[in-house]
Parts: C-alpha cells; sequence; structure tokens
C-alpha cells in the first residue's frame, strides 16, 4: 500500500492540483484512493467541496476518524480545519514526527494510493508528511525563485535522513510552465542541470487558466473537457507512481 505525499516549501507551485489530480485519477480507475489534507489552509479540501470536519487534525492525535465523500466521486477526504494550525506550533514535541506514519497503519489495509497535500512551509506537519511517505511528489514552478524553495526542502529531506528517517527521493515535477517565456525554459533547463533523474521526465504541466477553473467548479482535470487537455503529464505521474499490489495487479 503506497502513501504519496505532495510536497514543497514554497506556495503557489501546484502542489494541491497535483494531490487532488493524482486523486481523481486513481478514482477514474477505480482504486480506493484517500486524500488527506494536512494544510491549515485547507486548499485541496475546499477544492473538493469535502467537510471541513478536522479528520486530519483526528488523525494526528492517535484517532480513527472516518474519511468523508467530496464533489469527486470515489475519493475519500481527510478535510483539514483550524485545529491544524494548533498542530503545528508543536514542532518539537517529543515523538510528534512520527505520528502520521502511525496513524496511518489503519488505514494502509483500506486505501491505496494514500496521497498527502502539505503546507507550504517548514514544520510539523511537513515533517509528518515526509516521514510518513513511500514517494515524493515534489512539484516546482519553473520559475527562478522557485529553484530557492526547492533547495530548503531538499535540506529538510537531508536532515530528516540524517536523524534516521527513510525519506525517499524525490520525483521534481516541473509546474506552470509558460513555452512562450524563455524564463521557464532556463529555469527547466538548470532545473534538469542540478537534480538530474530526480526531474520527471514525462512531461511539464502548463501553465493555463483552465487549470483554476477546474478548481472553482470542484472537479479533478482529468474528469472533462475542457480541462483534460492538462492531464496527460499526471497520468503519466501516476503510472510511474502506482504500484499496484499482486492482488490488485
Amino acid at each position: 500500500m503506497s502513501v504519496w505525499t505532495v510536497a514543497n516549501q514554497k506556495g503557489g507551485v501546484g502542489k494541491t492540483t497535483t494531490a487532488v489530480t493524482l486523486a481523481g485519477i486513481a478514482a477514474e480507475r477505480g482504486l480506493p484512493v484517500l486524500l488527506i489534507d494536512l494544510d491549515p489552509h485547507a486548499s485541496a479540501t475546499h477544492y473538493l467541496r469535502a467537510a471541513d470536519d478536522d479528520g486530519a487534525q483526528a488523525l494526528l492525535r492517535g484517532e480513527t476518524p472516518v474519511p468523508v465523500r467530496c464533489s469527486v466521486p470515489g475519493i475519500h477526504v481527510l478535510g483539514a480545519g483550524a485545529g491544524l494550525a494548533a498542530i503545528e506550533r508543536q514542532h518539537g514535541a517529543n515523538g510528534m514526527g512520527r505520528r502520521l506514519s502511525q496513524g496511518l497503519a489503519a488505514l494502509r489495509e483500506r486505501f491505496d494510493p494514500i496521497i498527502i497535500d502539505t503546507p507550504p512551509m517548514l514544520g510539523t506537519l511537513l515533517i509528518n508528511a515526509l516521514a510518513a511517505a513511500d514517494a515524493l511528489v515534489v512539484p516546482v514552478q519553473t520559475d527562478p525563485l522557485a529553484l530557492h524553495g526547492l533547495e530548503g526542502l531538499m535540506r529538510t529531506v537531508e536532515m530528516m535522513r540524517k536523524a534516521g528517517a527513510q525519506v525517499p527521493e524525490p520525483v521534481m515535477l516541473p509546474t506552470l510552465m509558460d513555452r512562450r517565456v524563455r524564463i521557464s525554459h532556463e529555469t527547466l533547463d538548470q532545473l534538469k542541470s542540478r537534480w538530474g533523474a530526480a526531474v520527471f521526465d514525462g512531461g511539464v504541466v502548463p501553465m493555463d487558466t483552465r487549470i483554476r477553473e477546474a478548481a472553482r467548479d470542484g472537479r479533478t482535470l482529468n474528469s472533462a473537457a475542457p480541462y483534460r487537455h492538462a492531464t496527460s503529464t499526471y497520468e503519466a505521474l501516476f503510472e510511474r507512481l502506482y504500484q499496484p499490489t499482486p492482488e490488485a495487479a
């Protein structure tokens, strides 16, 4: 059973769109997918019109919350609420960084994949999500400033590994690519030069206002026209990440 964490310490790079779209593709294929919203801003929760029930907070408290339905059939959600901000302030509390891994033990038997959307900052919630990951997806906007945020995340990953956490190698997904602008191409070249094979080679996510329209409408990009044209990269990413169990294959 597989947990996919979508993370970057910079905001506005496409984390929520990536998490929600991967969940939509899984649901379209009939897989028992769970999306966990660990961002106190609750972007994925609002995107999917899910109940603002603090299911993610309950999981981190050691409870067994019941995932809720949302606007997209087949996606189950543990939503974010105001209580997550209080947990974020517990950074450094003894054993706090492993709470999510422990809480996911029972859910792994019911859901595959489990996809985690994360906050754009280093803290307890991001540490929990990285420690729980079987796969790490890092959306990176093709903009020079986004490369600095990526360096910060990778320093966090290295710090956690030195502390004994088994954080997987990242899959860096280029996002918000404007092919008309030279700086987007230069940034993509820099990303590949710096990180090599870690950069996803199955395509880039384009800059497209219809991606925002999908969020407005509570629909995943794979659901229907006019959004589906932007899905091919996400479908290729899904194929790379999803490793079905022998029973499901």
